[in-house]
């Protein structure tokens, strides 16, 4: 899925702390799509609200970023007598555009029964 970060460039090249600002001063547009994938581990599993930190952008090519994150999370499994909080660590790609950011973000909707015929 495409998750788009808008900002004005101004025509300049923007440098990996300008895009790390830009990104940190928007991250409301994409927490929730960067944070989706808890399923996978529980479905117990919740996103600790506040917690994701940008831990580095790295040019790519062109005009293409790789962003490394983290971000906290909490899963609570009453048969097990399991409440733990863990962190993981991530990665996404964006693409600088001249009118904003375009990250490319794995989609985990979860599957469902309705397309399988």
């Amino acid at each position: 899925m495409k998750k788009w970060i808008p900002y004005v460039s101004k025509s300049k090249e923007l440098s990996t702390a300008e895009l790390k600002q830009i990104i940190e001063s928007n991250i409301a547009v994409i927490e929730v799509a960067l944070t989706a994938g808890l399923a996978y581990y529980s479905y117990n599993a919740h996103y600790t609200p506040g917690s994701l930190a940008i831990q580095g952008i790295s040019p790519l090519n062109n005009q293409s970023y790789s962003m490394s994150y983290s971000y906290e999370w909490t899963v609570f499994n009453g048969c097990l007598d399991l409440n733990a909080t863990e962190e993981t660590n991530e990665k996404v790609s964006f693409i600088v555009k001249h009118d904003g950011l375009e990250f490319d973000i794995i989609d985990f909707d979860p599957a469902s029964s309705e397309n399988e015929l």
